[in-house]
């Protein structure tokens, strides 16, 4: 099952142990419901497929920069104890270019 998320992204990292590469992103959210034993955000760490440090940085996201809201695609995927956790798979592209109309298409006048 597959399913979307916004979440600010604080960090996104990517390593090699022996060969394989693994990647996680730490993301952020306000509390929610009668979360009052939290101040500030709640602050997760996601394993991620190795390719969303790539779409990040696709996305604009740079080292150094301020955490920034990202729409983020995740399955659930089976964890220790048997309990479902998520797993980001992908990042959806932002709008920016889609906001703004191309010349070609308006009408001539």
């Amino acid at each position: 099952m597959q399913f979307e998320m916004t979440s600010t992204v604080f960090n996104c990292r990517k390593m090699t142990i022996e060969g394989r590469t693994f990647c996680s992103v730490i993301t952020g959210q306000a509390p929610v419901g009668d979360n009052s034993g939290t101040l500030g955000y709640e602050v997760t760490k996601i394993s991620a497929e190795p390719g969303i440090f790539d779409q990040l940085k696709q996305e604009g996201y740079q080292p150094g920069q301020p955490p920034r809201d990202f729409k983020l695609v995740a399955m659930l995927k089976t964890a220790a104890g048997g309990k479902s956790q998520p797993h980001i798979i992908g990042v959806v592209p932002s709008q920016k270019a889609a906001n703004s109309p191309d010349a070609k298409s308006k009408p001539a006048g």
